[in-house]
Order: structure tokens, then C-alpha cells, then sequence
């Protein structure tokens, strides 16, 4: 299932290019954990912009954000997002990187270190240091706020009838079905390994489609399905 990958700061979004978190526990020789298990840190790429925050952030010895989240969201199909929250946050890494060739030239690396995590509003860890009392924040093991959500996307042919497979030639219809979301701006990425896509008589780079404003709460994108093309 393809996925993409958002982390919310200060009010502000972050289309996320890679991501990588997890856990550790120590041994002994026979393989038993010997101490209580401890998070890595949370890292993430994105595409470098005039945006300065994770810079700032990076560099000032104790500035510590109260909460981001990250929310991972199917980019077809009815699966429930998920959502991470990180409480009371330092930025311990900040690395801008520059490659001539490639799809994604210059990009952000970030490492951020949480007090606490919040799995679906489930707290999994919590560090002596936390500031933010986990119970006060009143989180709901919830997906996107219930008041503003993509709810839905499928394609269908041009007769309306749901597909999950087509073929070069073929035009399709992107649909995506959202609660309160107009005036706002998604992306959305097909991840397909055999063909691509034109929209608006254009091919899409990496199958994606980037800030799509959204007009009304039933979306229905053309794209016309062509061969792969080299990179």
C-alpha cells in the first residue's frame, strides 16, 4: 500500500520525501532484553525551501517545541490514516544537501528527539525530562480532525465504474472525496511502477500530484495513462 507522509510545526506542513523511526532494546549474550526499551530519533527528509524553521531550530541549545505530529495516510483506498505526536521536541540534527542529478536536488535532512510519543493518541514512551503532561491534552485516538478529512480516493473509467487496474491508452478518473477540506491543497501520489500519468496534458513527475486544490468535497481528476518514461 503507498503512503504518503506529512509532519505539522507551528501550523505549518511538510511534505515528507523519507522518514525513519524506531526503537532499541539492549541484550544480554542470550538475547533477552536487560534494559527498558528506548526511542531513536525521529528523521525525516524534505524538499529544501526559503522555510528556515528546522535551521533555526537545529542550532538554539534549548528551544523545544510543545508538539508536531506526523500523519501517514494511504494515498488510494479507504484505510484510516494514523497519526504520531510528539510532545515537548529538540531538534539534536539539521543537514541541507545538494546532488546535481535526481529527481529531489536539494534537499533537508532533520533529526528531532521527543519527550513523549503518542501512537494513536495511545502514549507508547515518555521521558523523565517531558514538560507536557500527556493526559491534559485531551487526544483522541483519532486520523485527521473529524471536522476536515480526505475521506476517500479511488479511480474509476470513464463510464464511473471503480478500477484497480488499467492499461496504457486508458484514461482514468482520479477521485478524491474530502469533509471540509475546500480551499485547501493536497497531494496525492500513484505510486505505480509500470506507467505513467499525464494531467492537463502534462507528465507528472514521480506519479504525483502536488498541491491539487480542492474546489468541492467530490473531486474528479482526468489523467490519460502512458508508457513508463525513462528518468
Amino acid at each position: 500500500m503507498s503512503y504518503q507522509v506529512k509532519l505539522y510545526v507551528d501550523g505549518m506542513e511538510f511534505n515528507i520525501l523519507q522518514h525513519y523511526f524506531g526503537f532499541l532494546q539492549n541484550s544480554d549474550y542470550t538475547g533477552r532484553p536487560i534494559s527498558k526499551p528506548q526511542s531513536r530519533t525521529f528523521d525525516f527528509v524534505i524538499e529544501a525551501s526559503k522555510d528556515n524553521t528546522f535551521f533555526e531550530w537545529s542550532i538554539h541549545p534549548t528551544m523545544m517545541k510543545r508538539e508536531c505530529e506526523i500523519i501517514f495516510s494511504p494515498t488510494l483506498g479507504n484505510s484510516k490514516s494514523t497519526k504520531i505526536k510528539l510532545l515537548d521536541i529538540y531538534c539534536v540534527y539539521c543537514n541541507y544537501h545538494f546532488t546535481s542529478t535526481g529527481v529531489d536536488p536539494f534537499t533537508v535532512t532533520f533529526s528531532l528527539s521527543p519527550a513523549t510519543i503518542l501512537f494513536d493518541g495511545q502514549v507508547i514512551m515518555s521521558k523523565h525530562w517531558k514538560v507536557t503532561d500527556p493526559e491534559r491534552l485531551n487526544v483522541a485516538p483519532t486520523t485527521i480532525e473529524s471536522n476536515k478529512e480526505i475521506t476517500r480516493y479511488y479511480l474509476t473509467d470513464t463510464d464511473g465504474n471503480e478500477i484497480e487496474e488499467y492499461q496504457t491508452g486508458d484514461v482514468i478518473y482520479l477521485n478524491i472525496e474530502t469533509q471540509n477540506r475546500i480551499g485547501d491543497k493536497t497531494t496525492v501520489n500513484l505510486n505505480d511502477k509500470e506507467h505513467d500519468f499525464k494531467y492537463n496534458g502534462t507528465i507528472l513527475k514521480n506519479d504525483t500530484i502536488k498541491d491539487y486544490a480542492i474546489k468541492s468535497n467530490q473531486e474528479s481528476i482526468k489523467l490519460e495513462v502512458i508508457d513508463q518514461q525513462e528518468a
